[in-house]
């Protein structure tokens, strides 16, 4: 945590890196296409095009293919990957913070998940979730804790935070990546100056 911007500071390769990016929010959530570098390999070019270095892989979808992340190494691209919870559904806004039903079921496909994914450079950091919040109850402390474990056992290089954007009331940058979301549409320039 960067003390000055109270906020993350990303360190790769003994480099500061400023983070600039945006969402992915699959292109095809059906996987129909999935297995095609070509696509990928355009769809993540219009990304580097506009000046992104990372690419925030969002939670309410899914993990993306190894085709992506293969295409993000080669194109220098780093990539933020949420894990499936989402405040939409796990209890802040609707749904039951008990979620996901079957925990070690739910633990096992994340060991997957990361044995997968593990030896891509592009991939920085994993997100336990979207916009989960309160973090003491979400996600439960055993998923928590299991997410934790298993990463540090398969992946301990790769960093993890509890939730893409908690609350601006009481924002912790060692739970989360900011404190608000939004705004959503067009801003006028005035707007951020």
């Amino acid at each position: 945590v960067n003390p000055k911007l109270n906020g993350l500071q990303a360190t790769i390769n003994d480099q500061r890196v400023f983070l600039q990016g945006g969402n992915w929010i699959a292109t095809d959530q059906l996987l129909r296409f999935s297995g095609s570098k070509g696509r990928y390999q355009a769809e993540i070019a219009l990304h580097k095009a506009m000046g992104f270095n990372m690419i925030r892989v969002w939670g309410g979808g899914i993990t993306e293919r190894p085709e992506f992340f293969e295409v993000c190494d080669r194109l220098g691209i780093l990539v933020l990957s949420d894990l499936w919870m989402t405040g939409d559904n796990n209890g802040r806004w609707a749904g039951s913070y008990s979620w996901p039903l079957n925990h070690s079921l739910y633990l096992s496909a994340i060991q997957d998940t990361f044995l997968l994914l593990r030896n891509h450079p592009s991939l920085v950091m994993y997100s336990v979730g979207n916009e989960l919040y309160p973090i003491e109850k979400n996600p439960s402390p055993d998923i928590l804790t299991g997410i934790q474990q298993a990463l540090q056992e398969i992946d301990p290089d790769t960093f993890l935070i509890a939730s893409t954007m908690t609350n601006w009331t009481d924002f912790d940058p060692q739970e989360s990546l900011c404190p608000k979301d939004g705004p959503y549409g067009v801003m006028e320039e005035a707007f951020y100056y």
